[in-house]
Order: structure tokens, then C-alpha cells, then sequence
């Protein structure tokens, strides 16, 4: 979807927040003291903070196996690794799970 430009980044903010408010509700639900969002956005975590750093790149087709049937992108260092100008690494997420 979104990453393949089929999907607007509007709408792929919007459907991160009703996940995150569905996710966060079934929690209150079922009486949890501690929320976690979910993590809808990410499709693996190293993955997810690579693309926010500078001097990494992540491959589209570069699957190696991590563990049983787990497959992730490794990231590819190719420089200076430093985070990105004017990105914040998790600041959206923390304030979606706080509403």
C-alpha cells in the first residue's frame, strides 16, 4: 500500500490512528494497566528505525531469515550513521497511544 504510493500519507496516518485507538481500546477493555500501540506501522523494528537514519538503507528484496519462520530486511550501512535531520524517532507514536 502506502509504501508502493498506492495509498496517500494522509490515509496512512489516518489508518495508523484507528489502528492504534483499536489496539489501545481492546487493552482498556480487557482491563490492562499498560498500553502499547501495536506497532502497526512498523513491518520490523530494525527495519522501521533504519529508514529513519541517515547513512542506512534498507533493500526492497534482501529477505534473510532471522529465526523459525521470522524474515526481516536487514539494513545496509553505507556511511556516517546519524539520524535524520528533523525526524523524530518515535514521538508520533507516544502521543497516539496517549490520546
Amino acid at each position: 500500500g502506502w509504501k508502493e504510493g498506492q495509498i496517500t500519507d494522509e490515509e496512512y496516518s489516518n489508518e495508523m490512528q484507528r489502528e492504534v485507538r483499536r489496539v489501545v481500546n481492546v487493552q482498556k477493555e480487557i482491563g490492562l494497566d499498560v498500553f502499547v500501540h501495536g506497532e502497526a506501522e512498523r513491518s520490523d523494528m530494525v527495519e522501521y528505525f533504519a529508514e529513519k537514519l541517515d547513512g542506512m538503507l534498507v533493500t526492497r528484496r534482501g529477505w534473510v531469515q532471522s529465526y523459525g519462520s521470522r524474515y526481516v530486511r536487514p539494513p545496509v550501512i553505507y556511511g556516517k550513521v546519524k539520524r535524520k535531520e528533523g525526524v523524530a524517532m518515535t514521538v508520533k507514536e507516544f502521543e497516539m497511544c496517549q490520546q
